[in-house]
């Protein structure tokens, strides 16, 4: 058994996502370890969407046949939920396209000059969708939508 210091150390390493959540259904005691020793990558949003990407590929995997042809993909309120985090950033969007292509998260720039604004959209494959959030580049504000559904 190795120190809770050196699995610290082993975990700092882990980079993606992906991983995290795998390491902490593994072994939950040290994901534990990992959020309350505050390493960035665990208390991250995404690391919550990355749990329940994992979950919901372990759900499919355990009810179907053949499940290692069905790709998982992110809820809708998964997406909507990450987008309204005020931690959440845009430099995630290519790992959310990545896991879950059918339904994440694009960022467009709009407006003259000064008055531009970042706009986060839900993305169904190639289709731009509902706003989700509204940030102006010289302010900061950022103003959050519903959207259609």
């Amino acid at each position: 058994e190795l120190p809770p210091e050196l699995h610290l150390r082993i975990l700092e390493g882990v980079d993606d996502f992906s991983d995290c959540a795998a390491f902490s259904l593994a072994s939950p005691r040290l994901g534990l370890l990992a959020l309350r020793s505050g390493l960035a990558r665990f208390k991250d949003p995404l690391f919550a969407v990355a749990m329940r990407l994992l979950l919901i590929e372990r759900l499919i995997a355990g009810s179907f046949v053949g499940s290692s042809i069905i790709r998982p993909t992110l809820c809708e309120a998964t997406l909507r939920a990450y987008a309204a985090d005020r931690r959440a950033t845009a430099d995630h969007f290519p790992w959310l396209a990545r896991v879950s292509p059918a339904l994440c998260l694009s960022t467009e720039l709009d407006g003259p000059g000064d008055n531009r604004i970042d706009i986060w959209r839900l993305k169904r494959g190639e289709e731009s969708g509902a706003k989700l959030r509204l940030r102006s580049l010289r302010s900061g504000q950022v103003q959050h939508y519903e959207g259609e559904r």
